[in-house]
């Protein structure tokens, strides 16, 4: 083994191309420049802003709904809002919200090793596209059953979705977004395609893609100081994202594009929890974190187990009481 390897023992894993996959991601990539050459060119301005809000949505379905909903239970959401968010992650046409929390919770469990089909150690262009135009060596299925996924499970409408997801998608991610143009305000066929069909699925493919190699955008590197084999963090600030966000996925206020507390997503939460349509939004304040540390000093526990047992399960003081207004 030579020293290289010794060091990077991921490197010495070959992967072999799936030309199927690359072809199939190279021909709509280029249909979304052709998109994009049509907003420029051709495509109405009621278009561009339709698919514009058409992108927004679906990145609230993945951001607030399979991420920090679903994958990582950082808060409760009646049915209607659940059904919403389903509906918003349905238009990026990446799999159904099982499949999304499965193959998340392995990212997660997994991480930075040949387990983690999105392993950052194989660098940003492969944790972001390169790991869906390879054969894995991992067997997918053995993986997955080492991912507790019950909860999700008994979740109906997840499961409606999953069960249904190829008769519920091509209706509406694909027929009634590119129709609603043509027959409303006369877009052309052709820009209604290429602009609201290819243009806005690669688009948000492609933030939903960001958010499991978003680590090595925040420079997670494993030798360096900060890295997420540290406790520094909980020390000079939470938003030292993502070493934060991988020692603690519960957090709702932990943003997928390194942010903490802040961004549309987070504040959408927020306006939820206001109005009742979410409850029990999982987070730690700054005693719990001490707490918590000072724990882990006195008894020699870990003080990932002792961050887990100090957190609080409470909506923030900035959010409404929405008891009040009842």
């Amino acid at each position: 083994m030579t020293e290289e390897e010794q060091k990077n023992p991921h490197s010495k894993m070959k992967l072999e191309t799936n030309w199927t996959s690359v072809l199939f991601l190279l021909y709509f990539h280029m249909c979304a420049m052709f998109g994009l050459f049509l907003v420029i060119t051709a495509a109405s301005i009621k278009t561009t802003i339709f698919c514009f809000a058409l992108i927004m949505f679906g990145v609230l379905g993945v951001t607030t709904g399979c991420h920090r909903l679903w994958a990582h239970k950082t808060y409760r959401a009646v049915w209607p809002l659940r059904l919403f968010l389903i509906c918003c992650h349905t238009l990026v046409c990446q799999g159904s919200v099982y499949d999304w929390v499965l193959d998340h919770r392995i990212h997660h469990k997994f991480h930075g090793t040949e387990k983690d089909f999105y392993n950052f150690k194989r660098g940003f262009s492969f944790s972001q596209i390169g790991c869906r135009c390879v054969n894995g060596n991992v067997d997918y299925k053995q993986v997955a059953n080492e991912v507790d996924m019950s909860d999700i499970e008994q979740d109906k409408l997840v499961m409606f979705q999953k069960n249904f997801y190829w008769v519920i998608m091509p209706v509406v991610s694909i027929l009634l977004p590119i129709n609603l143009p043509v027959a409303y305000w006369d877009e052309s066929i052709l820009a209604s395609v290429f602009v609201v069909g290819f243009l806005r699925v690669i688009v948000l493919l492609q933030c939903a893609w960001l958010i499991n190699s978003a680590t090595i955008v925040w420079g997670l590197d494993p030798l360096d100081k900060k890295s997420a084999d540290t406790n520094l963090v909980f020390i000079v600030t939470k938003s030292l994202w993502p070493q934060y966000h991988y020692l603690l996925p519960w957090d709702y206020k932990s943003g997928e594009f390194g942010t903490y507390g802040t961004g549309c997503s987070t504040a959408f939460i927020r306006v939820w929890a206001a109005t009742g349509l979410a409850s029990g939004l999982r987070t730690i304040d700054t005693d719990g974190v001490k707490a918590a540390l000072s724990r882990a000093v006195n008894t020699g526990s870990p003080v990932l187990h002792c961050l887990n047992e100090a957190h609080s399960l409470c909506a923030d003081e900035d959010v409404l009481d929405h008891s009040k207004h009842r």
